[in-house]
């Protein structure tokens, strides 16, 4: 492959000028100074340090070129990025699918001066078994077409120059650490890239101060253990845990935020803990055999809306060492009813007349959405009942959909215009057991409460009991969201019998 050969003499400052002499001195010196990706040991060429890589490092550099399809300015710019960034080994070998890390056009620019492997011949690897088959049909290259070659390839190379001179002309010295900014992503998991969605998360300290002090506070639980974090997003789980005396830390996330906790780890100095892998829980190859605990913050708006658990599930049974560690280990749903004429006004009765115009259509929609809402706890109305409590250790898959009864009974004499939903969280331990609750008597957190507003809201006694199931099932369409069934009927000595069936939606 003359024409390759030709590109890789031809990487230096200066063009065909330079004599073949030139060319072998500086292709000597670089020989001599090819030092690894991931560690300082210094080799005599590239194909020796891919070799180490691939040996020391399970990181076959020629292997991911070849699946992932890269090109020579791919190639270019994955070496520059475990070059800028220093990813742990796992971190780049697991990758599968794009958008890949080191897409951003700043990786074209060089982090080490003459580095030799950027002057690698991939296409070389690729297309040396059909140089070496007898069958190849060959012939030497007459002087007018290597002069044409030469002249096609220092054009190719001047226009790479260019583009990179171009890209950096505003500042020659380009720092290696990367700039953070926002980046257009797509596919299923796309809205946790947002950086918007994690701070609410983290700025959520009932949630977050809950599992910071049940792993520092459990040291005997997490010491010396392989710890996996279940849809890590930015690693806050993941730091924890190596914080606490976890011997290895391995972290799973389906969205590209992951790429930033990977910034985020190595800016906390924990790479020598935290590994982190991306794709779907159930497909990835994690680095390990088993794992000693699993911790995940997989709860969504009345529990179980988007699915996660079954990924929680998935992994315990796939990967975990003793089912009964898997943290938080306890969860329950709970009912209550709620009265509020003027949260049902603002919500329901505004379409009756918005701004002399009725709109009954989005009225009618209105009673099958299930509302996400901080409930005052002067709304409440009645006691509470628990329709369904799950322990992580035993939960499996067909019982994330149920039917359960609740009877709740009424506080006062009032107008029930809903009921409300929501969960408690525990972390049984020996040592330093949390819990928290979402319920409207609890500190608000970012899950709210989950609200069924009533077509026809009905008056209670006290003492009446309003007692029926409710159904939980995962929609057909879209798996990680919740179709719910409620079927009651009212108990009262002043009232009527009055029986409610109702369905609602949480997409």
């Amino acid at each position: 492959n003359i024409l390759n050969n030709i590109i890789g003499m031809s990487c230096s400052e200066e063009s065909g000028s330079e004599s073949s002499s030139e060319w072998e001195d500086e292709e000597e010196a670089v020989e001599c100074a090819c030092t690894c990706l991931f560690c300082p040991v210094k080799l005599s060429s590239a194909e020796d340090v891919f070799t180490h890589c691939a040996n020391v490092h399970e990181v076959d550099i020629r292997t991911i070129r070849a699946k992932l399809g890269l090109d020579f300015y791919s190639c270019v710019k994955l070496i520059n990025y475990i070059r800028a960034k220093c990813p742990p080994p796992g971190a780049v070998a697991v990758l599968e699918s794009p958008p890949y890390p080191w897409e951003d056009e700043m990786y074209l620019k060089p982090v080490v001066d003459g580095d030799a492997l950027l002057q690698y011949d991939f296409d070389g690897d690729e297309e040396s078994s059909d140089r070496a088959s007898p069958s190849k049909q060959t012939r030497d290259l007459s002087v007018e077409e290597y002069e044409q070659a030469l002249s096609q390839a220092l054009s190719e190379l001047a226009s790479m120059r260019l583009a990179v001179r171009e890209l950096f002309k505003e500042d020659q010295a380009v720092p290696t650490k990367r700039v953070v900014t926002s980046e257009q992503e797509d596919g299923y998991f796309s809205t946790y890239t947002h950086f918007s969605i994690h701070e609410e998360m983290l700025k959520d300290e009932v949630r977050t101060d809950a599992y910071h002090r049940f792993i520092t506070q459990n040291p005997s639980i997490f010491k010396d253990k392989v710890v996996l974090d279940v849809g890590c997003g930015t690693a806050i789980l993941s730091m924890f845990a190596a914080q606490a005396g976890a011997k290895r830390v391995i972290g799973v996330d389906q969205s590209n935020v992951i790429y930033k906790a990977m910034d985020i780890v190595m800016e906390n100095g924990l790479s020598n803990k935290v590994t982190l892998v991306k794709g779907a829980m159930e497909e990835v190859q994690l680095p390990v055999e088993k794992v000693d605990v699993i911790i995940s913050e997989w709860m969504g708006y009345c529990l179980l809306f988007e699915s996660m658990l079954d990924t929680v599930i998935v992994a315990r049974d796939r990967w975990l060492l003793d089912a009964s560690k898997v943290y938080p280990n306890q969860c329950s749903i709970s009912l209550v009813a709620m009265g509020s004429k003027m949260e049902y006004d603002s919500r329901v009765c505004f379409w009756d007349d918005v701004y002399g115009c009725k709109m009954s259509a989005i009225k009618e929609e209105v009673f099958l959405e299930a509302h996400v809402q901080c409930v005052q706890p002067h709304d409440v109305i009645s006691t509470s009942d628990v329709v369904k409590k799950l322990n992580m250790a035993t939960v499996k898959l067909p019982d994330l959909g149920f039917k359960a009864p609740f009877t709740l009974t009424m506080l006062n004499d009032t107008i029930c215009h809903a009921l409300v939903g929501y969960f408690d969280v525990s972390f049984d331990s020996m040592q330093y057991p949390v819990y928290f609750g979402t319920g409207p008597m609890d500190t608000p957190t970012h899950w709210k409460q989950t609200v069924f507003y009533l077509k026809k809201p009905i008056a209670v006694s006290t003492g009446d009991l309003l007692a029926g199931t409710i159904e939980f099932r995962k929609n057909k369409e879209d798996v990680r969201c919740l179709d719910i069934y409620v079927t009651m009927e009212l108990s009262s000595v002043d009232a009527e019998h009055v029986k409610i069936e109702q369905k609602f939606y949480l997409h």
